[in-house]
């Protein structure tokens, strides 16, 4: 028996039969075949299965990665202008924060032409679980371009050393690995930043070469499953992008 794939308004996709008129809110999309054919275009087109509704509201808010330990909250628009005016609430930050390299990079982010703000790929905070303190923040000078995006961290001096650092790395670089089309997050840091290559190495970054006082590193798809969450500070990587505390550094 022949078969078509029919999509309603929300863009749900379901399988019907060739021979039987289409149902009232649904809309023969073109492709027949038979059922095992259709199954198979089904499963590609309809990658994700909530109602359009629902897809273009999750797509509008801040993206947000949680662990037993910490919360990566992205920042909405208004939350990175807050910070540049020194006007978001301190009772919910670890002394210390905002860090310099905070301020640069909410000031990069405040450039993004209207194309280049992509939920997912901006500014997030650090939050510490035991305590709901900010202690630092990670995030993406820019969207993905052709593939690649780079990341850059920092933490206050009461974040360090307990495995803040390398576990917000580990999780918003798996992440970004796994967003369509991005297949490597890169990372700079200064040559005398220990603490910061400690932390790459670490999560499976790898020295891909250096420029004047600066290291390269990167992480590909293919290295995902050395990704390793553990334990340090890092940096906010110089260059593109925000540049602080001579390298961002933390240990």
């Amino acid at each position: 028996m022949s078969h078509l794939v029919v999509a309603n308004g929300e863009g749900q996709h379901a399988l019907w039969p060739h021979a039987v008129g289409v149902p009232s809110g649904w809309q023969a999309t073109g492709f027949s075949g038979t059922e095992e054919d259709c199954l198979g275009h089904i499963a590609e087109v309809w990658t994700d299965m909530r109602p359009r509704s629902l897809r273009d509201l999750s797509a509008t808010e801040p993206n947000v990665l949680a662990t037993e330990r910490f919360v990566l909250r992205e920042l909405t628009d208004d939350q990175v202008a807050a910070l540049l005016r020194d006007d978001a609430p301190d009772d919910d930050r670890a002394p210390g924060y905002p860090l310099a390299g905070t301020l640069a990079a909410a000031g990069g982010f405040g450039k993004r032409t209207a194309d280049q703000h992509v939920r997912g790929f901006g500014m997030y905070q650090v939050v510490r679980c035991a305590d709901g303190r900010v202690i630092g923040d990670i995030g993406f000078h820019t969207p993905p371009q052709e593939g690649t995006v780079e990341v850059g961290f920092g933490l206050v001096e009461s974040g360090r050393g307990a495995g803040y650092a390398s576990g917000a790395l580990h999780e918003l670089t798996r992440w970004a690995l796994a967003q369509p089309g991005v297949t490597t997050v890169v990372a700079r840091t200064l040559k005398d930043n220990t603490a910061s290559q400690a932390v790459l190495e670490r999560v499976g970054f790898h020295r891909t070469g250096e420029e004047a006082e600066l290291l390269h590193y990167a992480l590909g798809t293919e290295g995902t499953d050395a990704i390793e969450g553990s334990e340090q500070a890092g940096s906010r990587p110089v260059g593109r992008g925000p540049v602080a505390d001579g390298g961002r550094s933390g240990a």
